[in-house]
């Protein structure tokens, strides 16, 4: 018998109404008995009781919600290992869709918590054919060694050789683990019917959209804010995270004269690795709009307020916090369906406010960068397109280039002048047969021009 090898047992019974009842409530109980290999033999090794409460509510006109409530009680029978001990548990989770007002306010909501054994992960990187990836290595210390803190994410797709692979390790840590998702839209045009009135005009161009969702892993303290996902957490018992925050306000959305729109952005992730905590963040401020005249004429405006951050324990020389200021402008000519040239300019200023290193002062490092471009689009009804663009990026920046930092203030470029150009060519050779062929290249300072080209078939059934 194989040293793994292992059998379980499980039945329930459950008490509930009729399946075509609107509502649907159900009582269970449920055991699982698991059974190991001790001295070439199944024995019983551990018991586990669940007790639950599920169910689903549909007869409250526009507010439809589920719950699944779990209380688990493990028993040990035999020792199965260090990291199993005798534990209760309670699992809960909620679901609430609400809609008011015959569509104003649309939202959904899902709230999940319970106890489980997070992994701490290790991991390495893969080299795959180019193209095939998502990460460059950048040999730092030109010592010719993959370093794992020489891995970047790659800006350029003939840079992108390598896939990040993580391998479990037979290291675990009890968390509680809670989970929040919102989303809310506010329509004022759902309630608010079409009147000459300025002031009701006004109201129904507007539009509100908000999405969150909180899900974080907790070294349990015994603290009842442990099962309050909004709660502000410790960062000494927060073991996990992966928090979103996406806020946006429209304006004259579908209008084709003019429309502008303000989104507010907030990511932040925590992960645990053998080597200790990795925490990523970022926090933007983003305001777009648009203005059609002329009939041909149109003006494209993106302006944005950023501030991205990394910490990790084993890998100081990587922490950075980088403010940005992106504004991009673009003037776009359009006599027809068929044929659309821009002219774009984009300014960048980038700022890493950490202290890099003990020999520079904090705030030292800055880039600006200029960007001027030229985008083209020829497109034939039911045939195919052909879209082109060329870039002239001039950088200046104060620092060596030879860091994680400068490859992600300098977006995979170097200070100086440099080049990019892209053109793809896309043809329908028939109703479920499309053809696609695209080239680009960069030219950078002190490097060769970088040519890249591929070609692909699609067949649709």
């Amino acid at each position: 018998m194989l040293p793994r090898a292992y059998q379980f047992w499980e039945w329930e019974g459950s008490v509930a109404n009729a399946d075509s009842s609107k509502n649907n409530v159900k009582l269970f109980y449920r055991e699982r008995r698991d059974r190991h290999n001790y001295g070439n033999a199944l024995l019983d090794s551990t018991l586990a009781k669940n007790y639950g409460l599920q169910a689903s509510i549909y007869s409250i006109k526009n507010n439809p919600f589920s719950i699944l409530i779990t209380y688990r009680q493990l028993e040990l029978i035999r020792n199965v290992g260090k990291t199993l001990v005798p534990d209760n548990t309670l699992l809960n989770r909620v679901e609430y869709n609400p809609r008011y007002f015959n569509g104003f306010i649309t939202a959904g909501i899902f709230y999940e918590t319970g106890y489980g054994l997070e992994n701490k992960r290790e991991y390495y990187y893969l080299e795959v054919a180019p193209g095939q990836g998502q990460f460059a290595w950048n040999d730092y210390n030109e010592n010719t060694i993959k370093e794992l803190n020489e891995f970047e994410t790659a800006q350029f797709s003939d840079q992108a050789r390598y896939i990040r692979i993580y391998t479990p390790t037979n290291q675990y840590v009890k968390v509680l683990q809670n989970q929040l998702s919102i989303s809310v839209n506010v329509r004022p045009a759902a309630i608010i019917k079409k009147s000459k009135h300025a002031l009701p005009q006004f109201v129904n161009r507007w539009m509100f959209q908000t999405a969150m969702r909180k899900d974080n892993k907790i070294n349990d303290n015994n603290s009842l804010d442990n099962f309050n996902p909004l709660a502000k957490i410790d960062t000494s018992v927060l073991i996990a995270s992966n928090n979103n925050l996406r806020q946006s306000v429209f304006f004259n959305q579908g209008s084709a004269v003019f429309g502008a729109d303000y989104t507010y952005i907030k990511n932040q992730s925590r992960q645990l690795l053998t080597n200790g905590l990795e925490t990523k963040e970022l926090l933007s401020n983003q305001v777009k709009w648009r203005l059609n005249f002329l009939k041909a004429w149109a003006v494209n405006s993106d302006n944005t307020l950023s501030k991205k951050s990394n910490s990790s324990e084993f890998f100081p020389v990587r922490d950075f916090l980088i403010r940005a200021t992106e504004n991009e402008q673009r003037l776009i000519f359009q006599p027809n369906t068929t044929f659309r040239i821009s002219g774009i300019y984009k300014y960048t200023e980038k700022r890493n406010v950490t202290k890099a290193r003990p020999e520079i002062p904090a705030g030292f490092q800055k880039a600006y960068i200029n960007t001027f471009a030229m985008e083209l689009k020829y497109n034939q009804t039911e045939k195919g397109s052909l879209t082109g663009r060329v870039d002239f990026i001039k950088i200046n920046y104060n620092d060596l280039e030879n860091s994680s930092i400068a490859y992600e203030m300098l977006s995979g470029l170097s200070k100086g002048d440099n080049f990019t150009w892209e053109l793809t060519y896309q043809r329908n050779l028939n109703s479920n047969i499309q053809v696609s062929i695209n080239y680009n290249g960069r030219k950078t300072p002190n490097s060769n021009t970088v040519h890249l080209g591929g070609a692909q078939i699609r067949a649709f059934f």
